[in-house]
């Protein structure tokens, strides 16, 4: 189901009146860098320099080059390995990276801009290969989003043939890419593998879908996804229509309304609708072994992340995706290929309230924004050839849970000033979803009275933190206005906007 468009007025009002608005809260901003500052000096543990780990020659002294520089776990990676004493070159597109808070960050030695894979593959990696020989870049970790995640793993490929091995690339090799990004692909490798899935089926047209549903039990079971990419994330609605007649009329109508139509080129997967609690997870792997993993409740838009990884379901989950790599070592790609089981695994897992098994929904095989829960001195330690065979690196046992001040200011306390559905509609479509009751019990909390801390703002690199705010999503947000565009739901941990 399409999520509301915002009228004239709301989007004026949240586009515009809004990011203006961020001018008055700077000194909350700057108290906010002032106290961080000088709790950190109080506890003797300043980080104003870098911190060196001991470690093999890949571990220290190296060059890395991070991307996604919009994105709060690519300015995480800048950080930890500048802690560990590297040289970091931070990268982003055009028309999200020039005023992205990586480009700020004193942990980035350099920084540069990137043309959108998306428009031109070939431009994209050359360039990738340029910025990696001019600075003779020892390690690449990309942090791509959903749409770019396949491109990033071709241009690894081709970086460490050109470099002829020089410069290490941490991702999965483009076919095993291709298995975990692709929905479908996924389900079916791990259908292979042996584990247990919910039921689920690939469709490029609507004929193909309702064919689909007619020829099961017509029940409404299954939940729609877009494939490799979230324009309907969130969208729980269950197909087929409930009480719709034999030719699925109701249905079809709901399908050809999707705002991103059905196509070959973007198709679409029913998955089975199992009730119960989603979880997430971030690992890190090098030659098949987990060196870092967390486990977080999720949502359909995460922006609290509470660690965990050292309960029960986390660690079910790191059990479960410790035997998949297993498994998958021994699997060759479908051109005969041996898979190189470097890179990210993260998963998707929903916790079954009918049978209480652990099922994958889908693998995001890149950094996980749940990286922002690791201790930012050991992080660096994880991507080391020699990291397997040291002990699996998890947050700590005090870690607070994260999310983002003003991102939490509108979502989590406007609701509590205004607790009016109805009202908060006419501010913005987007805001009755935030309405807490007391008797919720949704994972994470969205208890406004928990102690949490923002990612984006420490003590030694708090530039970023009053960039991000009032910076650089203000001057997106009124650029993408004058342009007549509209959004529905924004990300801020990711820089990712919704448009309508």
């Amino acid at each position: 189901m399409n999520r509301p468009i915002p009228s004239t007025a709301q989007n004026f009002l949240s586009s515009v009146i809004l990011p203006c608005m961020s001018l008055a809260v700077l000194p909350v901003s700057l108290a906010a860098v002032a106290s961080c500052v000088a709790y950190d000096r109080l506890r003797s543990t300043s980080a104003l320099a870098p911190r060196h780990v001991n470690g093999t020659d890949d571990t220290t002294g190296g060059c890395v080059m991070i991307s996604g520089g919009r994105m709060s776990k690519g300015l995480t990676l800048a950080r930890a390995f500048k802690r560990a004493g590297w040289k970091v070159i931070g990268v982003e597109e055009e028309g999200w990276g020039e005023l992205c808070p990586m480009r700020f960050s004193r942990c980035v030695d350099h920084f540069y801009l990137l043309p959108p894979a998306a428009q031109s593959y070939t431009s994209y990696s050359d360039r990738l290969l340029d910025i990696a020989q001019r600075h003779a870049v020892t390690l690449f970790i990309p942090v791509s989003g959903a749409g770019s995640s396949v491109e990033d793993a071709r241009a690894a490929e081709e970086m460490t043939n050109m470099t002829k091995g020089k410069c290490r690339t941490f991702i999965q090799d483009p076919e095993t890419m291709l298995d975990l990004h692709d929905k479908d692909r996924f389900m079916a490798l791990v259908d292979k593998l042996g584990f247990s899935i919910p039921r689920g089926r690939m469709v490029e047209t609507v004929e193909d879908a309702v064919k689909f549903l007619r020829e099961d039990d017509m029940e409404p079971t299954y939940i729609l996804k877009c494939m490799g990419l979230d324009e309907n994330r969130g969208d729980m609605t269950l197909y087929p229509v409930r009480g719709d007649d034999e030719k699925l009329g109701k249905t079809r109508a709901l399908l050809m309304g999707l705002k991103l139509p059905i196509t070959k080129q973007y198709p679409y997967v029913f998955q089975e609708f199992i009730p119960g609690q989603e979880w997430c997870t971030h690992a890190s792997v090098v030659n098949g072994h987990i060196t870092s993993f967390v486990a977080c409740p999720s949502n359909d838009m995460l922006m609290t992340y509470e660690d965990a990884t050292n309960e029960s379901v986390g660690l079910q989950a790191e059990r479960w995706t410790s035997d998949f790599l297993q498994r998958l070592q021994d699997d060759p790609t479908s051109i005969g290929g041996r898979r190189r089981l470097n890179g990210h695994f993260s998963f998707d897992f929903i916790l079954s309230t009918k049978d209480g098994k652990l099922y994958p929904l889908e693998c995001n095989a890149r950094v996980h924004t749940a990286v922002i829960m690791l201790p930012l001195d050991r992080i660096a330690g994880c991507y080391s050839t020699a990291a397997s065979q040291k002990e699996v690196l998890h947050p700590l046992p005090d870690t607070r849970p994260r999310s983002w001040l003003y991102n939490d200011l509108i979502m989590r306390y406007l609701p509590l000033l205004i607790p009016s559905p109805s009202i908060l509609a006419l501010l913005h479509p987007s805001l009755p979803a935030c309405v807490v009751t007391p008797l919720s019990e949704r994972l994470p909390s969205e208890s406004p009275f928990e102690l949490r801390v923002d990612p984006t703002l420490v003590a030694d690199d708090w530039l970023p933190f009053l960039i991000l705010w009032h910076v650089w999503w203000p001057i997106l947000l009124i650029t993408r206005w004058w342009k007549g565009k509209k959004w529905t739901r924004l990300n801020v941990s990711t820089g990712r906007i919704f448009e309508a």
